[in-house]
């Protein structure tokens, strides 16, 4: 079938004749990863991604990005994989390398829960490999290694000062157990803010189980319990650290009788799609989570065709957007 596929004249024409009927009547297509193993090459682009979430494809943050890397894979020619490494949590240098030794990708896009130090080890493997990657959200050095990032402390920062020239002082943070670097750089930039206007005694974080509105709903009660039960006053506003933690804090705020945002301003981080519909909206700092996943398809494909960057570290900026929530 290849030599009939790719018209080489050592194909009978009878026997051409059959093959194009079968192909015809088969709809049959040639397999660019077949094609390009032989080629040692597969003209694919890895998304790989550890979360601890088996539903992540369908995270907003996630379904952006990948929108992002689509548009370029697709202009370029290239197929993506998603691939999420098994395991518990702890991932292994074997499981990330795995797709390149098997021929599947030429390079990938790395998201890996955790802090920002964790699993230093495999993104070293991949460095050590020599294999072609980007990650997202955290530092990467390397001959072969970009970082694509979000001005995450800065949004968050931004966000901050925002709610204290409102006037707002006992502002809360909503974060998670389940961490993730782009978290921890969010996280810093409130704590910047508040101690930089004399408030670090009022730093307060109430941490959510997952990254759901449910997990968002059982940060906030966790948070107004905890005020009770110190005889503490209720924040005046929550900075929480994605648009799907906030929903879920909006949800219990209004349960409990507070208004949003007179008795406690709510700020998100994402920008996701949602963020505007919700009531009410939502007041939020942009990632610009599209963006992310084109330049770090860009920079991969740009890679592989010869035409590497000598700028390995990419900072995308992010922009505080003032709705009616905060």
């Amino acid at each position: 079938m290849s030599n009939v596929v790719h018209n080489r004249p050592v194909v009978k024409p009878d026997t051409r004749q059959r093959v194009l009927e079968a192909i015809a009547k088969l709809d049959y297509h040639p397999s660019r990863v077949a094609q390009g193993l032989r080629q040692q090459a597969s003209r694919a682009i890895g998304f790989l991604v550890l979360d601890p979430n088996p539903r992540w494809p369908a995270d907003p943050l996630h379904a952006e990005v990948l929108a992002g890397m689509s548009e370029t894979a697709t202009k370029h020619d290239y197929s993506l994989l998603l691939d999420r490494p098994p395991g518990n949590g702890h991932l292994t240098a074997r499981e990330l390398l795995q797709p390149f030794r098997s021929g599947q990708i030429d390079a990938a896009i790395v998201a890996l829960a955790g802090t920002s130090d964790s699993h230093q080890h495999a993104l070293d493997a991949l460095n050590q490999a020599g294999v072609l990657f980007a990650v997202l959200e955290r530092e990467i050095e390397g001959e072969c290694a970009y970082s694509v990032m979000g001005a995450n402390e800065d949004g968050a920062y931004a966000a901050t000062q925002k709610l204290l020239r409102d006037g707002r002082r006992q502002i809360a943070f909503l974060d998670s157990t389940q961490m993730w670097p782009a978290i921890e750089l969010r996280l810093n930039g409130y704590r910047r803010a508040m101690r930089e206007a004399g408030l670090e005694a009022n730093i307060l974080i109430s941490p959510s189980p997952d990254w759901t509105s449910a997990g968002g709903a059982v940060a906030m009660h966790g948070l107004l319990e905890r005020c009770e039960r110190k005889g503490l006053p209720y924040p005046d506003a929550v900075l929480a650290g994605n648009d799907v933690l906030a929903v879920g804090a909006m949800h219990v705020l209004r349960e409990r009788g507070l208004h949003v945002p007179g008795d406690v301003a709510v700020i998100g981080f994402d920008d996701f799609e949602f963020a505007r519909y919700v009531d009410p909206p939502l007041t939020t700092v942009r990632l610009p989570a599209y963006e992310m996943g084109k330049r770090a398809a860009e920079l991969l494909i740009a890679h592989l065709e010869g035409r590497p960057t000598s700028q390995r570290r990419h900072i995308l900026p992010t922009e505080l957007i003032v709705r009616q929530s905060g």
